[in-house]
């Protein structure tokens, strides 16, 4: 499940998409995390992503981005989630 905090309609939608995508290709159906998005001013990165265990995650993005940095950056942080679920080292 995503929710999301911030944002313009466009990065709203375009959140939702690409959880669904990440979710499709990441994760099982009986697996899907839990994750509050927050699209707002982030200081020293484009995102960054803090896992609270039971499958729950929290993500922050810059708003600022472009679409295309955008995409890439929310993927990116999608695979830190799924890396963090396999109890895989996370590194940037």
């Amino acid at each position: 499940m995503l929710y999301i905090r911030g944002g313009n309609k466009e990065q709203i939608v375009l959140s939702q998409q690409l959880f669904s995508f990440c979710s499709n290709g990441l994760f099982q159906a009986n697996n899907i995390p839990n994750i509050d998005l927050t699209i707002q001013k982030v200081d020293d990165a484009l995102a960054w992503t803090d896992y609270e265990g039971d499958g729950k995650f929290f993500i922050e993005i810059e708003e600022s981005l472009d679409r295309k940095k955008f995409i890439i950056t929310l993927c990116h942080e999608m695979i830190h989630v799924c890396q963090f679920l396999a109890g895989v080292e996370v590194s940037e």
